[in-house]
């Protein structure tokens, strides 16, 4: 089999002929002048146009870099003595072997090769990056998780031009256990290589390591369910254990924590275990203002580990609001200054309110621009009117002089003192901070760091040991109308400005990687030109008006933004605007698919 892969034999697989007709079929598909050919099969079609619907750029590769693979996982781990094997067996032949997660993100990659190699590299097809269909278009790996099924795709059959060079057949690989898709299996060659003789060679491996993993899973299970039997005889209080495929808790856990919060406490044991903090205590804060404070174990085989077991110690801290009444969950309030009453922001909001009623000092984490200052400022304009609200930035060089700042605003009696932008000080800085924040008691009420989300300042979290999570602003995507509506009064200083419901669907379309700041910029753009009435779709800059799954390089923005203007001049019609921007007809509605223009 590995000497029929460098065959190029076609009796298989499209001919030279049949593959330059699926080119043009594809070009013109692209254009949106033709239905599909007979040489285009029905699920390469529906391939494309769902990647159409992603605009996905075809004349392009662009797929994201999502992290370093974790080679711990079951499936990465029982795969790779099989690929091993495989790899092997195809040294010296023309071809790639492509180990993916369920999502796409790519885990292990094997090339028998540097030619093949060098070819993947330049199309991004490596360990970390993601070939989900949604970013890259049509391609075995891609396709073989949107339809569920195995995938073969062959030269022009991809949707971006830079993988016609190859073939690539995916299979799914599933659990042993439940069923569900957990990886792809894709081998990947120069194009017009058989595909019946692709397909078999992938789906052969998949289903090796399918087997594997199903020996391995019972000794996993048996593992887990081992440490959670002895941590619940040695515990009376509630404990969960979990790994990828199962979840098990004590009658404790579920009699005393309603589902809701029970799922928080999963994500945040899953994030435990992600970050292989083993036998660390962590302390949550849950929707209910509870506190909850979980000590990890790890469970294992010899083989490898097999999931995680929590203690958990639950403490009742109840959110008081002006007056003395304690907030329960139904309720939303927001203090004056704020808006939004979903869930995610709600949340945020109390548990900050809890820690200033408390007293204790606190730590905000949020992506930049999702309102963590304002957050602080409008709880504590709520909590303490006539008390000083202080804040202070690390300096932009190394140095300690900055300090003596600090120190100055932890004498104001009875402030709050927020240290913003902390992920920007130095390990030397933070160690200063801390020595001082710890150094003796200060007259300030309270003292709270700000930083992005997943930033760690080592050594002032046991300054800080309580965390409030400031939701960004796609996660509570549901508050925008609220907040549209609250920013502009802000801008406008009067009630003469709406937005229609048309323009608020489009506003809820988009990513917002600037989350409410950016939001807020937008808003501004726009009342420049239009300051009283009802704001309207037209009315809205050019990055509003496209959407789409990744960030535009300047010259696609400047691009995009070019097209929206002469749609906008030249009522909305295409063959007008492509005529003013010297673009073809073709070109013009090619590019306002794949940027989303609405």
């Amino acid at each position: 089999m590995a000497k029929a892969l460098s065959s190029g034999s076609a009796e298989s697989g499209p001919a030279a002929t049949t593959d330059i007709e699926v080119s043009h079929a594809r070009d013109s598909f692209l254009s949106g002048t033709s239905e599909r050919g007979p040489y285009v099969r029905r699920a390469i079609l529906a391939s494309w146009e769902r990647s159409r619907d992603n605009n996905v750029g075809a004349d392009r590769i662009l797929a994201p870099f999502i992290r370093d693979p974790d080679l711990e996982t079951p499936l990465a781990r029982g795969a790779s003595p099989i690929l091993d094997v495989l790899h092997e067996q195809l040294r010296g032949e023309e071809v790639g072997t492509i180990l993916t997660d369920q999502s796409g993100l790519v885990l292990d990659r094997r090339v028998s090769s540097l030619q093949i190699s060098k070819a993947l590299d330049t199309v991004q097809l490596a360990p970390g990056f993601s070939y989900a269909e949604k970013f890259v278009g049509t391609n075995g790996i891609g396709t073989a998780i949107s339809s569920g099924s195995p995938a073969f795709v062959d030269g022009s059959e991809h949707y971006a031009g830079q993988l016609g060079q190859f073939a690539c057949a995916g299979t799914p690989i599933r659990h042993p256990i439940h069923g569900k898709v957990i990886g792809i299996l894709d081998i990947t060659t120069w194009r017009q290589t058989p595909g019946p003789m692709l397909i078999a060679l992938a789906s052969s491996t998949a289903r090796q390591i399918e087997a594997e993993l199903r020996a391995q899973t019972g000794i996993r299970e048996l593992a887990l369910v081992h440490e959670y039997m002895k941590t619940c005889q040695r515990s009376p209080g509630p404990v969960l254990a979990l790994n990828n495929d199962v979840v098990m808790m004590n009658d404790a856990l579920r009699h005393l924590v309603d589902p809701a919060e029970q799922q928080t406490l999963i994500g945040y044991a899953v994030d435990t275990m992600r970050a292989d903090n083993r036998h660390a205590l962590r302390t949550v804060e849950l929707p209910s203002g509870r506190t909850a404070h979980l000590s990890y174990s790890p469970a294992s085989t010899g083989s490898g580990p097999a999931g995680g077991v929590f203690r958990i110690r639950l403490e009742r801290h109840p959110v008081p609001l002006v007056g003395g009444a304690s907030l329960h969950r139904t309720q939303r309030i927001n203090p004056p200054g704020l808006a939004g009453t979903g869930p995610a922001w709600t949340r945020s909001v109390q548990q900050t309110a809890a820690c200033f009623a408390t007293g204790d000092w606190f730590a905000v984490e949020g992506e930049m621009g999702a309102g963590k200052l304002a957050l602080l400022r409008a709880v504590h304009q709520q909590h303490e009117p006539g008390r000083h609200f202080r804040v202070t930035r690390p300096p932009a060089t190394e140095g300690d002089s900055w300090l003596e700042t600090l120190a100055e605003d932890l004498t104001t009696p009875g402030a709050t003192v927020v240290l913003r932008h902390a992920e920007r000080l130095s390990d030397h800085q933070a160690t200063a901070t801390a020595n001082l924040l710890t150094d003796r008691t200060w007259d300030a009420a309270r003292v709270v760091i700000a930083l992005r989300a997943s930033e760690a300042v080592a050594p002032l979290r046991s300054v800080f040991p309580r965390t409030v999570e400031v939701p960004a602003l796609r996660h509570h995507i549901d508050d925008l109308p609220d907040l549209v509506h609250h920013l502009l009064r802000q801008l406008t200083k009067d009630d003469q400005l709406t937005c229609s419901p048309q323009a608020l669907a489009q506003l809820a379309r988009l990513d917002w990687p600037g989350n409410v700041s950016q939001l807020r910029g937008v808003l501004a753009t726009t009342i420049k030109h239009r300051s009283r009435g009802v704001i309207d779709v037209a009315d809205l800059p050019p990055e509003c008006r496209s959407a789409g799954h990744r960030l535009l390089t300047p010259i696609e923005a400047l691009e995009r933004d070019a097209i929206v203007n002469a749609l906008r001049d030249n009522q909305e019609n295409p063959t007008r605007a492509a005529k003013a921007i010297g673009m073809s007809r073709a070109t013009i509605y090619r590019k306002i698919r794949q940027y989303g223009i609405s």
